[in-house]
């Protein structure tokens, strides 16, 4: 039986030791350089966040800065992967993008979001492949992603709140009339 090859990318430092423990538990990690163009030869990618240098002189042009060079930029990798990944395939995508600069801004919630975001638009162009993507927590410990990529479950933190009117957050409704509330318009 082949091996189960894996790619993993972000933090060189975690892609390592995570490579390690994958080759330990009998997988096959692989570089991009490896794969040629339209391969379909990865069965897992792990698509780790990195710390992301921050330019600009104001706030909102560090964040983004942050957002373009992190965030963003993980779109365009999972776009090259698409192509390389086998029918049944999965991706797990861990956060944990971090800004260098401490005093930046930050919203957890925003950023698992965006990778939310990014699951739904990976299974929009693989469809009607069977590829799982799923997202992960960057809190997790290397152990713990080793297990999400043997199960392919979903990991309970990086789920997020629906707003309903079950929810003591309130409704849908009641959010959008405070967001709404919160625009000013000049004339």
């Amino acid at each position: 039986m082949p091996r189960t090859r894996v790619l993993i990318t972000g933090s060189p430092d975690r892609v390592g030791l995570l490579a390690k423990q994958f080759e330990q538990a009998g997988q096959e990690p692989v570089s991009l350089a490896d794969l040629g163009p339209g391969s379909r030869a990865i069965d897992c990618y792990v698509q780790l966040g990195t710390t992301v240098p921050t330019r600009g002189e104001t706030v909102v042009r560090r964040v983004h800065s942050f957002l373009s060079d992190g965030l963003l930029e993980r779109f365009a990798l999972a776009e090259r992967i698409l192509p390389l990944l086998a029918d049944e395939a999965l991706v797990l995508l861990v956060g944990g993008n971090r800004s260098a600069e401490t005093t930046a801004p930050d919203d957890h919630t925003a950023r698992l979001m965006m990778l939310r975001v990014l699951a739904h638009a990976i299974r929009a162009d693989l469809a009607p492949q069977r590829v799982r993507v799923r997202v992960i927590t960057g809190e997790r410990s290397n152990e713990e992603i080793l297990d999400f990529a043997h199960t392919g479950t979903k990991d309970p933190h990086a789920e997020l709140p629906t707003l309903d009117e079950h929810d003591p957050a309130g409704s849908y409704e009641d959010w959008r009339i405070q967001i709404l509330g919160l625009a000013q318009v000049e004339v």
